[in-house]
């Protein structure tokens, strides 16, 4: 009885340590959400001192978030409820997405100037590697019946491809976001630019309530009309309980480090 008990301790143990091991190692990333452009007209470029007068320059990144548990918000790559290897896709209809600009077929890239003209996300002097990117008004909605998600983060603004001052202040618009027809926020009216400087983004962070079935997105257009309103998304995921429980830098759980100990 001893033998066959410990069999299956050092059997138990080893699967827990197997799943965790493919847990934090399986990632959907950027390069699975298809080529980038080769060329941006606007490239995004890094400055040590942010410039206005300079479009998408850049000070500090937002790298990708890579604890198993997050599902980036994605944009080209199916409308199933479960997410695909790039992130997890709206289900509405594909003309709602976008304002102007349209369609939308690449991923964490901003709307530019058009099919074709697509620009990395860069808002109010940050780099995000995984974002969405539109044109006011945009609708999008996302079917959160693939798994149990807890928490929704991002950071929103004006995309910085419309400095220095399109329409004379970057362009402008408003983000609303609600679950199951409940509207959780509405930031205020964020134009690109202030007094000479860029708006700082705009940080959108609430739970999840449990058994919610659709997140809608709303990029509004500021209530001065639609244009330069290059409206962006940057770092905008969906959190499940395993990304809570392992912080950003991939250190494990507390839960699992006494696990650990008691093998």
């Amino acid at each position: 009885m001893k033998a066959t008990m410990s069999t299956w301790t050092a059997a138990g143990a080893f699967a827990l340590a197997a799943l965790f091991l493919f847990q934090t190692t399986l990632h959907a990333g950027r390069e699975d959400c298809g080529e980038l452009p080769k060329n941006f007209p606007v490239p995004a470029v890094e400055a040590a001192n942010e410039d206005l007068n300079t479009p998408n320059d850049y000070s500090s990144v937002v790298e990708e978030d890579e604890r198993a548990g997050v599902v980036y918000l994605a944009l080209s790559n199916g409308s199933s409820p479960n997410a695909n290897d790039c992130g997890l896709s709206p289900s509405n209809d594909q003309g709602a997405w976008t304002g102007w600009g349209g369609p939308i077929d690449l991923e964490n890239v901003t709307i530019g100037e058009g099919g074709g003209t697509r620009n990395e996300i860069v808002i109010g002097g940050v780099y995000y590697k995984r974002g969405l990117g539109a044109h006011a008004v945009s609708t999008l909605e996302y079917d959160l019946s693939g798994a149990n998600y807890v928490q929704f983060e991002a950071w929103v603004g004006m995309s910085d491809e419309k400095d220095p001052g399109g329409c004379g202040h970057g362009g402008t618009s408003d983000f609303t976001f609600s679950i199951d027809g409940t509207e959780i926020v509405k930031t205020p009216t964020l134009p690109g630019a202030d007094g000479g400087e860029n708006v700082a983004p705009f940080e959108v962070k609430f739970d999840i309530p449990a058994n919610a079935e659709k997140l809608t997105i709303v990029m509004g257009d500021g209530g001065d009309g639609i244009g330069c309103d290059h409206s962006s998304i940057g770092d905008a995921k969906l959190l499940t309980s395993e990304a809570l429980s392992v912080d950003p830098n991939g250190k494990a759980s507390a839960l699992w480090g006494t696990l650990k100990s008691t093998r």
